[in-house]
């Protein structure tokens, strides 16, 4: 949710829909309804996002109560160039506190969203702009009679001009994940039984990435992943389909066989192996723990095992 002309259907669109981001500029028009759209790619993946008009945001009645009463999270998109940013952040807190009341354990995220072009050349220019977002809803809540620590809220700088957003959103759906802690054990074991620098399971329709090992996170390393899934998928799309196969159809183009190495000129390796329904693990390592390939792919399929193991508490699709 957030005002209108944020950017709220053209995330939703490029990270889901494989919608170039230049194309959202004259393929989109504004959100005239509550719209619906499930997401439910991988069994350790499936929510549903309710799309809110701009123009409504700040005014839900009981339709939005019930919705927040269900919701696991709040994505608030912020217009980063539309300053100043007072009435809308006054709306956002109103609307904050209605969600909380409604449902006391929901996540709330903000994604301070079109941090590009001249206004935000330099980090440091977003790394402020961040900074006035947070003592602006902290001073919000504030006059509410609000802790701004009793509603814990997330802020995340996004732009679908770069990787930014799949990151921003990689984030918040690993909220969403009971398992995520299994996931990230399972994931550490097998970077330190195999000497392997990181690790990433990704859902490979969103390019999104549920969990990952407990090292830290590189966005490069996250960039190149998700590089080495759209080359998986277009080579495969060309090469690797059935004739009955339809061309507009991801799935198609990955199945239970799917792999790739990459050998990388800085002596590491990129490894993509297919480990459950459109969910691919991806890992980095370097060229000289490789060379045991069998021994890793034995591994994996411990973890392959492992996954489908899972008793999975998110039959039903969590919402946001």
């Amino acid at each position: 949710m957030g005002p209108r002309r944020a950017g709220k259907t053209s995330i939703q669109r490029v990270v889901f829909h494989k919608m170039s981001p230049h194309e959202t500029l004259f393929r989109l028009e504004a959100t005239q309804r509550l719209e619906r759209a499930v997401v439910d790619h991988t069994p350790l993946c499936r929510f549903t996002i309710w799309d809110f008009p701009g123009d409504e945001f700040g005014m839900m009645g009981g339709e939005g109560g019930i919705i927040f009463s269900k919701a696991t999270a709040i994505i608030f998109v912020l217009d980063a160039q539309d300053e100043p940013y007072d009435h809308v952040l006054q709306s956002f807190t109103d609307t904050v506190t209605r969600a909380v009341r409604a449902n006391p354990t929901i996540a709330v995220e903000v994604f301070v969203h079109k941090v590009d072009g001249e206004l935000f050349l330099s980090d440091e220019a977003k790394y402020d702009c961040r900074r006035d977002v947070m003592q602006q809803v902290a001073d919000e809540l504030a006059d509410a009679g609000l802790s701004h620590d009793a509603i814990p809220i997330s802020y995340h700088l996004t732009s679908i001009y770069d990787h930014s957003v799949f990151e921003a959103f990689s984030r918040v759906v690993q909220r969403l994940i009971p398992e995520l802690p299994t996931l990230e054990h399972l994931l550490n074991v097998l970077v330190s039984t195999c000497s392997m620098e990181k690790a990433y399971l990704f859902d490979v329709a969103s390019k999104l990435y549920i969990s990952t090992d407990s090292s830290p996170v590189d966005m490069q390393s996250v960039e190149l992943c998700s590089d080495m899934i759209d080359v998986v998928l277009d080579v495969s799309g060309i090469y690797g389909m059935g004739e009955d196969t339809n061309d507009a159809d991801t799935g198609g183009a990955y199945d239970s066989e799917s792999s790739s190495t990459i050998h990388l000129s800085n002596g590491m390796v990129l490894y993509l192996k297919e480990v459950d329904t459109m969910l691919a693990l991806v890992c980095l390592t370097r060229a000289e723990n490789f060379r045991k390939k069998s021994l890793i792919n034995y591994n994996i399929g411990c973890l392959k095992k492992a996954l489908r193991a899972l008793p999975l508490k998110n039959q039903g699709a969590a919402g946001m």
